[in-house]
């Protein structure tokens, strides 16, 4: 997500600790948190520094920051997996309802807490929807009609009834965090804590969860902290904003004034990573040969029919985003560009080769994928040598690739974590080494599903300015998005999927009026 423009901006903000006019303030504490530090056993710096904070019960909470700012380890500090599940050095204290996290076993603080992780697939346990949903229930021995019960109102607070007789693989990114979500609601807690709730949602499906959190304040005196970067949508709901930064609370106190100092910051932070970057051609597509050709590709998943009679070509140098519902097909269709997936019929080619005929392993040379979950493509134990796995397996001089390495890990700004393990990155941190490990063998195309997820602003803004450098160069760029903002603004070319079928296919101006005429309205631009 982008910061939003300088004239959404004012001056005179504040910070307080006080939640705004109506909130609970005579509530009794739900949250209470004394001079919290954290620090996972290989990282010199604090992951949380002295960290106090009393949130009452029934209070909405917006926690935000830059990426690696702490907010994620102070979920899973309420929640009680740190110190239980985490190894590391933690001091200060944490009660939640009165329950102390440490002297509580997680277990018996589920009943009170429950934590939707910004992974969905890592808190995931069974293979079928309504067997993930009626987990927790199942496990506090409810009686079966209480259970159904909670599963029922759970998915339909989400809108995720359709869902039901699904295995829990076969879904869509999105899909799987709506099930996550439902499955903690099933639990009833009574603290609720949803890290990213909507980064991998569609916009139709933002507004569901959206909706579903403000039928939760409403008709529950649950207590809610919201972990998010999309925060213009959480203002008129939030009765506090909070930001992190460097494992430190910076500000806290009403939602607006909070976030108008932040985008300033932001504003501020990110100006110097665009003053360089020219827009894309608006006009055409990029004039070089076609590199990607789909002829009439389908694809099925057992009995769902995933992809349905897709042709297009592909351009070098051309810049596409591919926007659509959850499940409408884009990750798969991803896939099987990269060889991932085989067509059920139809042909794809790259660069001349027909995917059905070459080894992914030789495809991969000319296309750098980064999958939508930073977790599938992780295999070393230090980020250094994840940066240069690829271009170790391709046979690339291994100083040709250390100096590229070194260099685009200074360009996503992890060079100070060279030496670290992978996995004790950020959900963000992720990502961008994600990014940065497919480009030290410079393939020609690159294939980006959800490239901003886990991203504040300004690690968004320095994404997005690596890539148009990349399709400056000539380099093709194939990305999937919900941040439908950054895809009309910076893609010269944009893709609707609905279903399994591409219904626009043109460059902006002309996607967006195709759009408007189908009454596909979630998938406009908020800018003019």
């Amino acid at each position: 997500m982008m910061p939003p423009r300088p004239s959404e901006t004012t001056e005179g903000a504040t910070s307080c600790d006080q939640p705004r006019s109506g909130s609970p303030c005579g509530a009794p504490l739900a949250i209470s948190i004394r001079d919290l530090s954290f620090t996972f056993p290989d990282r010199l710096l604090p992951a949380l520094r002295n960290v106090s904070l009393e949130v009452a019960q029934g209070e909405f909470v917006v926690i935000t920051g830059p990426s690696g700012s702490g907010k994620s380890a102070l979920a899973l500090a309420l929640a009680g997996y740190i110190p239980h599940g985490f190894d590391g050095t933690m001091t200060g204290e944490v009660r939640v309802c009165g329950t102390s996290t440490t002297e509580t076993p997680l277990c018996d603080l589920s009943v009170t807490v429950s934590l939707c992780r910004q992974d969905p697939e890592s808190q995931m346990c069974t293979l079928a929807v309504e067997d993930e949903v009626r987990f927790g229930p199942e496990n506090l021995a409810l009686p079966v009609a209480e259970v159904l019960r909670r599963e029922e109102d759970s998915l339909a607070a989400i809108d995720c009834l359709h869902l039901l007789g699904r295995e829990t693989p076969s879904l869509s990114g999105g899909e799987k965090q709506r099930v996550a979500i439902a499955s903690m609601l099933a639990m009833n807690p009574r603290v609720l804590i949803l890290d990213e709730p909507t980064s991998n949602l569609d916009p139709d499906a933002a507004r569901e969860v959206l909706s579903a959190i403000e039928k939760l304040r409403q008709t529950r005196n649950i207590t809610l902290v919201v972990i998010e970067h999309r925060l213009f949508p959480f203002l008129p709901m939030a009765d506090r904003m909070i930001v992190m930064k460097e494992g430190e609370i910076r500000l806290s106190g009403n939602p607006e004034e909070v976030y108008r100092d932040y985008v300033a910051m932001l504003n501020n932070d990110c100006a110097p990573l665009f003053a360089q970057q020219s827009l894309p051609n608006r006009e055409t597509s990029a004039p070089g040969p076609v590199v990607l050709e789909v002829c009439d590709l389908s694809f099925k998943r057992g009995e769902l029919e995933v992809l349905r009679s897709l042709s297009l070509e592909v351009r070098q140098g051309e810049f596409i985003g591919i926007i659509g519902a959850n499940g409408s097909g884009k990750t798969t269709f991803l896939e099987c560009l990269a060889g991932l997936n085989q067509p059920g019929s139809g042909d794809i080619e790259v660069c001349g080769a027909n995917t059905k005929r070459v080894k992914v392993s030789t495809l991969a040379r000319d296309i750098g994928f980064v999958f939508q979950n930073p977790n599938h493509q992780i295999f070393e134990n230090t980020v250094g040598a994840e940066v240069t796995f690829a271009a170790s397996n391709f046979g690339l001089d291994p100083e040709i690739a250390a100096s590229r390495a070194q260099r685009v890990l200074s360009q996503f700004g992890l060079e100070s974590y060279e030496n670290f393990h992978p996995l004790r990155l950020s959900h963000g941190e992720k990502r961008r080494l994600n990014l940065c490990s497919v480009l030290p063998h410079e393939p020609g195309i690159i294939i980006l599903d959800e490239p901003f997820i886990g991203q504040d602003s300004y690690n968004a803004a320095r994404i997005m300015a690596a890539v148009l450098r990349l399709q400056q160069s000539g380099h093709t760029v194939l990305a999937v998005s919900h941040d439908i903002d950054l895809v009309f603004r910076y893609c010269t070319r944009i893709l609707l999927f609905d279903a399994g079928r591409i219904l626009v296919d043109d460059v902006p101006e002309r996607a967006r009026l195709q759009i408007l005429e189908l009454g596909k309205n979630s998938f406009l631009p908020d800018f003019s």
